[in-house]
């Protein structure tokens, strides 16, 4: 009869990995509590103390999840045993009783013995208080660590004066080129140009067709810029005034200053008064400009050559 009415009653033990503690040192304290498989447990759950605080400078660190595992005792019974950790420590010298834990089991508690501590002060060895200071340790960098250095960190930058070095060098190198083959190609010279234009010019029957302002355009142009090339007279936005006081001091043949004042005269009436010339004023002009071109023309003067004496 006594061995049906008597049962386990679970007994919740407490234990800490360490009793005797210095200022500030953490401390475990594991919990556990064994049921018997075969009672039903709704819940289970582990508590240091039924306030928020612990009491005595007691803080608590943390807690872990609780575990549960199954094992057989001595008596061939199975065993259902939660356990749960608890991570406390203290800032304060001196002898400390924690009190008892609580296990809640469904409806019921039960609690653990208490535990002791000893908190004290951490012993400092007098000797060698203040250590000797470690020698300073010379390190001797390279010439190329510096070089590597470097390069690792303004690479993209010298990429970059790289590509403009490079892009410069090739456009300068396109120019001197392009120079070089029309310095080396053979120019036709303005005296042939402009014969041609008069030749065009005389070809279309400006005068003919009553276009005289035209006509006398055309060739003022062409004697322009003769006069330009031939003996640097300006003619730019000139007056035909300034452009014939300009002539005096060159060494244009005289016979051509009168017609060429002739042919001013006549352009400007044309092109300002509505002037009609006659016929010979007409053949005459371009005639002038012509033979004008043609004897001043200065790639057919020839270089006098100077005799060598034979010794």
């Amino acid at each position: 009869m006594p061995y049906f009415f008597w049962s386990q009653e679970p007994i919740l033990k407490a234990i800490a990995t360490k009793n005797n503690l210095s200022i500030g040192e953490p401390t475990i304290i594991s919990l556990g509590i064994d049921i018997p498989a075969n009672e039903t447990v709704d819940t289970v759950s582990f508590q240091l103390s039924y306030n928020d605080t612990l009491g005595n400078n007691w803080e608590l660190w943390s807690k872990s999840e609780i575990k549960k595992n199954i094992f057989q005792n001595e008596d061939g019974s199975y065993i259902n045993h939660y356990e749960q950790e608890f991570t406390i420590a203290n800032f304060d010298t001196g002898s400390y009783e924690l009190p008892p834990a609580i296990a809640i089991v469904g409806n019921k508690e039960y609690l653990s013995d208490p535990l002791q501590f000893t908190i004290q002060f951490v012993d400092v060895e007098n000797e060698n208080k203040i250590k000797p200071i470690k020698p300073i340790k010379k390190v001797t960098i390279q010439w190329w660590e510096y070089v590597l250095f470097y390069l690792k960190k303004l690479w993209p930058w010298l990429v970059g004066l790289t590509f403009i070095i490079i892009g410069i060098y090739l456009l300068v190198k396109k120019l001197n080129k392009r120079t070089i083959k029309k310095l080396d190609e053979p120019s036709i010279p303005i005296e042939v140009l402009l014969l041609k234009k008069l030749e065009i010019l005389e070809s279309k029957k400006y005068w003919e067709n009553g276009k005289y302002k035209k006509y006398y355009s055309g060739i003022s142009e062409i004697l322009w810029k003769f006069l330009s090339h031939r003996y640097g007279v300006k003619t730019f936005e000139k007056t035909s005034a300034e452009i014939l006081d300009s002539l005096k001091w060159t060494e244009i043949p005289t016979n051509y200053n009168k017609e060429i004042q002739r042919f001013f005269e006549i352009s400007d009436g044309v092109k300002f008064a509505k002037l009609y010339p006659l016929e010979k004023d007409n053949i005459q002009a371009i005639k002038m400009t012509r033979s004008l071109i043609e004897s001043q023309r200065t790639d057919l003067i020839e270089k006098e050559e100077i005799p060598i004496e034979k010794t």
